[in-house]
This record gives structure tokens, sequence and C-alpha cells, in this order.
């Protein structure tokens, strides 16, 4: 039996300040896994259709972003599976864009879409100051969003 293919995806920006959390995780995570693992790492500063362009031909798609919510606390993090919501629930991920949207069409003009979708929206502080370093809180959050994702989505055990 063929193994299921695939991919954790960050997304940001690396030199907007909190913006490049997603990039950062996802890069970690794929650290953890090891070399030898079937995972391929997707870094990308995109939302939309070129995201979902980037997940045609995955089987599971693990994607790490920034989200920026009213109340929200900077260092927070969230598992969302996109399946248990309506279109246009995401209008804050992704870049302002239809990710959800986007996987639907796609499956329905026949593009093999991942059949399994986690995201994980970290909540942050500044999305503008041009700059490599994240916000306090965001950067002490790390390790333990590393940790929580690389357990959950891979069954691997913290250090």
């Amino acid at each position: 039996m063929a193994q299921a293919k695939a991919a954790i995806v960050g997304l940001g920006s690396p030199i907007r300040s909190d913006d490049a959390v997603g990039l950062i995780v996802a890069g970690r995570v794929h650290e953890r896994l090891g070399k030898d693992a079937c995972v391929d790492l997707i870094e990308a500063s995109v939302g939309g259709f070129e995201l979902v362009e980037l997940l045609e031909g995955y089987d599971r798609a693990v994607i790490v972003d920034a989200i920026q919510t009213e109340g929200g606390r900077p260092g927070d993090w969230y598992p969302i599976d996109p399946a248990q919501l309506e279109p246009g629930a995401l209008p804050s991920l992704s870049h302002q864009v239809g990710l959800l949207e986007g996987l639907e069409l796609s499956r329905r003009l026949g593009m093999k879409m991942p059949g399994y979708v986690r995201i994980y929206a970290i909540e942050v502080a500044d999305f503008s100051t041009v700059g490599t370093e994240l916000t306090a809180p965001v950067k002490a959050a790390v390790p333990r969003i590393v940790s929580d994702v690389a357990a959950k989505e891979f069954g691997i055990a913290p250090p």
C-alpha cells in the first residue's frame, strides 16, 4: 500500500514581523520529522488559488498561518478543521482569501486535493512592521506550537 503524500505548509512573509510565524513553525516541525519523513515542506507567501495549486496532488496538508482576531491573545493558536466550517468562515486566514471555496472549486474541477486538511492559526500582534523578529509573546509560543503540531499531526513526541 502506498504511503499518503503529505505536506506541511508555512504561510507568511519572512520580513513582516509576526507574519513569519507560519513559516517558522512549519520549518521547525519539518526539521523534527527528520530526513526520512515522507512529508514535504512548502513555504509560501500566497493565498487563494495560488495556495490551492500548491496543495494539488497531496493526500494530507497541514497549513500554518498567522491570524489576528478581535480579542485574540498573541501566541495563542487554534487547530481548525476546514471540513467543519462554512465557506467564507475564514476571512482573515490565508491573506483575506477563500481557502475553503478554492479547495471546493478545485475538487469540482477535477484537481486532486487533499482529503485531510488541518489549519493551525496562530494569533499575532504585528503583521505590519518590516523586520525579521517575532514579537515576544509569539516568539515564546513557537516551541509549544511546534510540539503540538508535531504530536497531533505527525505523532512525534516532544523532545
